[in-house]
C-alpha cells in the first residue's frame, strides 16, 4: 500500500498519521494514528532523527510516498524562520530532511496553517472558497484559506492572528515581544490571567479552585458564578474585536474556532457571535462562524492533505 506520514511538531508532544494515498474518505484514509513526546534539542538533527525512526517503525512493508510536517514556527520553502517552543533558530528543515528520506516527497507547513488545512478539508464543508481557523490554546494561532488556496505569506506569517493588538497602549507584555496582543486574552492561559485579576477581593467559586483553568472557568461561569461570567463576557468580545478585524479584511465564508477553549461549546459561541455582529462592518455581519470538530487531530490531517496537493500537481 502507498503511504503518506503526517506529522504535527508540538512543544509537549509529536502526533502523527499514517495514511491511505488512495483514500481521501475521512474514515478509510487514516490507518494509524499516535503520538509521543517531542525531543526537544537546540540541535535539530535531534528531532529530525526522532521524526525519521517514528516513520521508519511504523512504515512496515507500505510504499512511503510523502511526508507532511507540522512545525510550531514560520516556515518559507522548507526553512524554519525560528520556532520558540522547540528552542529552534533558522533551519532548512526541507532540506534536512530529504537527505534523510531520499526520493520521498516531504512538505512543510506551520502547524497553524496545516491545522487550518485539515479543519477545511475535512472537518468542515470544503466547498466554502474562504475560511479562517482560529485555535485557542495555550496560545491563539490561525491561518487563511483564500479562494480554496492557503495562504502562507511573504515570511510564512499570514494567519498570526494572535498577534493582532486589541490593547494599543499598557496591555498585557506578550511573548512575541509586542504587548496587548490577542493571545494574552483569547488563549486559556489569557482567561486564566483575566479571572485572577477579577477575582481579587470579590467572592466567587474560582478562588476554591487549587488548579485554575480555562475549564474551570466556563464550568463555574454556565454554573451561575458571577466572577466567572464576566471573564467569559469579557474573553468572547476580546476574541470578537480580533475576528472583526481579520474578517473586516479578508471577508470570509467561514470563521472556524478550534484548539481547547472551543470545547467551552455553545455557551461561548453564543457570545463571540453576539459582539461579533456589534464590531464587525455591515457587510460581513452575517460571516458563519463555528466550532472546529477534528480538534488535536487537525494538524496530522492537514499535512497530509499538504502532500495530496502537492502530488496532484
Amino acid at each position: 500500500m502507498k503511504v503518506i506520514f503526517g506529522v504535527d511538531v508540538g512543544g509537549t508532544n509529536i502526533k502523527i498519521g499514517k495514511f491511505n494515498l488512495d483514500s481521501s474518505d475521512l474514515e478509510k484514509c487514516v490507518i494509524e494514528k499516535y503520538m509521543v513526546k517531542t525531543e526537544i534539542n537546540e540541535d535539530p538533527d535531534v528531532l529530525i532523527s526522532q521524526i525519521h525512526d517514528e516513520v521508519m517503525s511504523h512504515l512496515g512493508d507500505d510504499e512511503l510516498v510523502g511526508i507532511g510536517i507540522g512545525i510550531p514556527g514560520p516556515v518559507v520553502n522548507g526553512n524554519v524562520l525560528g520556532a520558540q517552543n522547540i528552542k529552534w533558530e533558522i533551519v532548512n528543515l526541507g532540506e534536512r530532511l530529504e537527505k534523510k528520506f531520499p526520493n520521498i516527497l516531504v512538505k512543510i507547513l506551520n502547524d497553524a496553517n496545516a491545522a487550518t488545512l485539515g479543519e477545511w478539508y475535512f472537518g468542515y464543508n470544503h466547498k466554502k472558497s474562504n475560511a479562517i481557523l482560529i485555535t485557542l490554546g495555550t496560545g491563539v494561532g490561525g491561518g487563511i484559506i483564500l479562494n480554496g488556496h492557503l495562504i502562507e505569506g511573504a515570511t510564512g506569517s499570514a494567519g498570526e492572528i494572535g498577534h493582532i493588538k486589541i490593547f494599543p497602549f499598557n496591555g498585557r507584555p506578550c511573548s512575541c515581544g509586542l504587548q496587548g496582543c490577542l493571545e494574552q486574552y483569547a488563549s486559556a492561559t489569557g482567561i486564566v490571567k483575566t479571572a485572577r485579576g477579577l477575582m481579587k477581593n470579590k467572592m466567587t467559586t474560582l478562588s476554591k479552585i487549587k488548579y485554575l483553568s480555562a475549564k474551570s472557568v466556563f464550568d463555574e461561569a454556565k454554573a451561575g458564578d458571577e466572577v466567572a461570567k464576566e471573564v467569559a463576557e469579557r474573553t468572547a468580545y476580546y476574541l470578537s474585536v480580533g475576528l472583526a478585524s481579520i474578517c473586516n479584511t479578508i471577508n470570509p465564508d467561514v470563521v472556524i474556532i478550534g484548539g481547547g477553549v472551543s470545547k467551552a461549546g455553545d455557551y461561548f459561541l453564543k457570545k463571540v457571535k453576539a459582539y461579533f455582529e456589534d464590531l464587525s462592518f455591515y457587510s460581513v455581519k452575517d460571516t458563519e462562524i463555528v466550532l472546529a470538530t477534528l480538534l488535536n487531530d487537525a494538524g496530522i490531517y492537514g499535512n497530509y492533505i499538504n502532500v495530496i496537493q502537492s502530488l496532484d500537481k
